[in-house]
């Protein structure tokens, strides 16, 4: 029996949490809507004609009713644009976190790329000084080759003129 308890009031509590956040985000957009709406020129030219209205003759003597309304619109909409905005501001607060994080991962990347990039450079200068060394014992050799030419050459001239005289 206790546990059936236990078990409706799970639901019960999951449905009241399920409809507070219904209501929170039915809210939410309700707020965001009536912040934008209140941040267009063509409410702030509505609420300009009906500033004036009261010049007219035909709303004289109605001066009280239109102050009444101006009021009453004051006192619902300043809370809920305030509401909105902090809503919006929320948003962009993610937004601009999202763009944080894309940002730290690409410099992490690109923080990778050139290390790979300067281990690339220093293989690569590794390679060019012992092919400078291999230059080297190239460039040794062809001056013992060009010597032992040469001295092939005196050799095949002493011996030519050798037989020659003979």
């Amino acid at each position: 029996m206790h546990q059936d308890y236990s078990r409706e009031n799970f639901r019960l509590s999951f449905t009241i949490g399920t409809s507070i956040s219904t209501i929170n985000k039915i809210n939410e957009r309700l707020a965001v809507a009536f912040t934008r709406a209140f941040g267009t020129m063509w409410l702030c030219y509505a609420f300009m004609i009906y500033g004036l209205l009261p010049i007219l003759s035909i709303f004289r003597g109605h001066e009280n009713t239109f102050l009444y309304w101006s009021n009453w619109v004051q006192l619902w909409s300043l809370p809920l644009i305030l509401v909105g905005t902090n809503i919006l501001g929320r948003d962009a607060d993610e937004r601009s976190r999202l763009d944080h994080d894309k940002l730290a991962r690409a410099y992490e990347e690109q923080k990778e790329t050139y290390a790979r990039v300067l281990a690339m450079l220093v293989k690569q200068e590794q390679m060019m000084a012992n092919l400078e060394k291999q230059d080297e014992v190239l460039r040794g050799q062809d001056e013992v080759l060009a010597e032992q030419t040469e001295l092939l050459r005196e050799q095949s001239t002493v011996t030519s003129t050798a037989t020659t005289k003979s």
